[in-house]
């Protein structure tokens, strides 16, 4: 799933740089060894603290800025993350994200996070927001310039993130289907490969 996911964030035309930002546990050395054949970067912190990990990471990568991509995402639309780093990009802002009001798939989720504004955030977590990163910012849009992307279709409730074993099996299929020739796909194109899938898989 991460080389997929390497793979489509490397179409991404404004992307400048991609780390992967994993644990130092020893579950997580076949991420760093996937990383390593990919010739990909990879960054090791901290397994609860991902907010933390992702700050250090990019503090070390000598960004002001990140892109953050979640793992279980295999599918996703680097044409989204460009139009998120588009949007970052234009305007003085601490956070573009596509999920504040949620119009696109889970699974195909994109936030661009300014470091500085990651740091207050920080300061105004609790207990379980390090895990999933953005919380506070959502929790006080007044203190944060923040800037949602619409997808313009009623997409949010669409499953494209690999949580359980059907997902897998299904996202499985779809890369099947899709081959080295249509890597690129828009949503559109994806939550209809979904569906004739689905009744493959179905069957």
């Amino acid at each position: 799933m991460l080389a997929h996911l390497i793979d489509r964030l490397k179409m991404a035309k404004r992307v400048d740089d991609i780390v992967v930002a994993t644990s130092t546990g020893s579950d997580d050395d076949a991420v760093a060894g996937l990383c390593d054949g990919m010739s990909v970067r990879c960054f090791r912190g901290p397994l609860d603290d991902v907010a933390g990990r992702l700050a250090q990471a990019a503090g070390e990568a000598g960004a002001g800025a990140f892109v953050r991509v979640s793992g279980d995402s295999p599918l996703m639309c680097p044409g989204i993350v460009d139009a998120v780093i588009a949007l970052y990009e234009a305007g003085d802002v601490d956070l573009v994200t596509n999920v504040q009001v949620r119009t696109f798939p889970k699974g195909l989720s994109v936030e661009a996070i300014r470091i500085d504004a990651l740091r207050r955030a920080q300061k105004m977590m609790r207990p379980g927001d390090a895990e999933h990163v953005t919380p506070p910012f959502y929790r006080h849009p007044d203190e944060f310039r923040i800037v949602n992307l619409a997808s313009g279709h009623d997409w949010g409730a669409v499953q494209m993130s690999v949580d359980t074993v059907e997902d897998f099996v299904l996202t499985e299929k779809m890369f099947q289907e899709m081959g080295a020739s249509t890597a690129v796909l828009d949503v559109g194109d994806l939550i209809a490969l979904r569906e004739r899938c689905m009744g493959k898989v179905s069957a």
